[in-house]
């Protein structure tokens, strides 16, 4: 069998170390601007008489003011859950370059992520539901859909598979350990 050499068997965690910099970098700027611009849509500024004027001309319905700056608040609720899955992921990331993955705390924080996946997707579901139907003539209760993505829910069954393949994987790594 052929081992590979310490630098080698860092490259891969290395990249995804700077790629998950570049992720949350682009996240946590998403997440200002969507808080900027919940503040901007609540207050009688430049930028909502903007917004309101480009969706005018898109021939459809113009949403509510209280339904865009909702939608600019749901967005940064998202940014900001998917900002601490960025964030979470690096932690594991690196207990990976320093050598040992299968820690008890990198079993706790990919069950976490999972949830927050979960929590966020529906979230999505019913603010998206209200959001789209804000507009509309009938009641809301009478209009509402819901949107469920599959990739969502693929993700979060595959993270919590990985939360137990991590608990098996330091099961193992204990009795290893025991054994002389």
């Amino acid at each position: 069998m052929t081992t590979v050499s310490g630098a080698a068997a860092h490259r891969v965690p290395r990249i995804l170390n700077f790629c998950l910099i570049v992720v949350i970098s682009f996240i946590a700027t998403a997440l200002l601007l969507m808080v900027l611009g919940t503040v901007l849509m609540v207050f009688d500024t430049p930028f909502k008489d903007m917004v309101i004027e480009e969706l005018g001309k898109t021939n459809q319905t113009v949403p509510t003011t209280s339904a865009l700056s909702s939608a600019f608040a749901g967005g940064a609720v998202i940014a900001g859950a998917y900002l601490y899955v960025a964030l979470v992921v690096k932690k594991i990331v690196k207990t990976t370059l320093d050598g040992n993955p299968f820690v008890e705390a990198n079993i706790s924080r990919l069950r976490k992520t999972w949830i927050v996946i979960a929590c966020v997707e529906i979230f999505r579901i019913f603010i998206t539901g209200f959001i789209s139907n804000s507009s509309a003539s009938e009641t809301a209760l009478d209009s509402f859909s819901m949107e469920t993505r599959l990739s969502a829910w693929f993700l979060v069954f595959v993270i919590a598979i990985m939360a137990e393949v991590f608990r098996v994987g330091l099961e193992l790594k204990r009795d290893q350990e025991l054994t002389v």
